[in-house]
């Protein structure tokens, strides 16, 4: 914007032209780029040391949201302060990732409070620009043997969890609050009432990361077709969802990761994806599953 008042000043173009040239810019390039691009990073070794190198590909790939795995049993501030404040200065948001299906169950709330608390007690004691932006949890409660046996139950106890944290979360330190949620979870009806699952879970989280596994954007099993029922009903709450895809070596299926794929595979089917929702007021972004393994593929 700057360099742009400059140049006006320099070769004296109007004003009102200045502003229409700036405006088209803008929109050029919010309908070039995601909003949002993540990535998950669960193994820590591949921050610690040089943090620059990390933020380095990630800025290079554009990204500007990271949901970053805290280790209960390994937590140490340091790793975490070098990272984040490296990642501040190239614009990337740093959220703290937790993950765990039983969490979704009440007698485990402890579990849940700990998490809140050890991010609530690490930005108490870091400088901002060290400070978690938000937090992502990723519970997934379909995992456990008690959905089979009955979903309806361990949906109200996810529920019921997702209140507390988010209430914690809230009051302490009013961070951002996200999640991941599978592809289908409209599919699922909340407990005794006619709203789905995905909908209450908009009224609660900021933001869901969906996991559309699948490594065609286009198509009737493709990424769009199966985020689109959730990216749509995120436009209706006034919310957005950020579209996740996969790059990991995974036993579900070729069709549900880019890992193996010719260079720039991913890119390019993104690239198709983020056109087909680039005026969608539901779309925030996309993220990539996971970061380890999509710096090995890129090497």
């Amino acid at each position: 914007m700057r360099k742009m008042k400059r140049i006006a000043k320099q070769y004296k173009i109007p004003a009102i032209l200045l502003g229409v040239i700036i405006v088209i810019g803008v929109a050029v390039m919010s309908e070039s780029h995601p909003k949002t691009k993540a990535t998950w990073i669960w193994d820590l070794s591949k921050i610690e040391g040089d943090p620059s190198q990390p933020v380095s590909f990630l800025e290079e790939e554009g990204v500007n949201r990271v949901y970053l795995h805290i280790d209960f049993e390994t937590f140490k501030p340091g790793p975490y302060r070098s990272f984040i404040k490296e990642a501040t200065k190239a614009d990337i948001d740093v959220y703290a990732l937790g993950g765990d299906p039983n969490w979704a169950l009440l007698k485990n709330r402890d579990s849940l409070d700990r998490f809140a608390s050890i991010v609530h007690d690490y930005n108490n004691m870091v400088g901002e620009d060290e400070a978690f932006k938000g937090v992502h949890l990723d519970i997934e409660p379909y995992l456990l043997s008690e959905w089979k046996e009955d979903s309806d139950n361990v949906k109200n106890q996810w529920m019921m969890n997702s209140v507390h944290f988010i209430r914690q979360v809230k009051e302490k330190a009013n961070l951002a609050v996200s999640g991941d949620f599978p592809f289908w979870i409209h599919k699922e009806k909340v407990p005794y009432k006619d709203q789905t699952l995905s909908d209450w879970m908009m009224e609660h989280y900021d933001s869901l990361t969906l996991m559309a596994y699948r490594n065609k954007a286009e198509g009737p099993n493709g990424i769009q077709s199966i985020s689109e029922p959730i990216v749509n009903e995120a436009r209706k709450n006034g919310k957005t969802v950020v579209v996740g895809v996969n790059i990991i070596d995974t036993s579900e299926g070729s069709y549900t990761t880019f890992h193996g794929d010719a260079p720039g595979a991913m890119n390019e089917e993104l690239d198709v994806l983020q056109n087909a929702y680039k005026r969608h007021d539901g779309y925030e972004g996309i993220a990539i599953h996971d970061y380890s393994h999509w710096v090995d593929q890129a090497k």
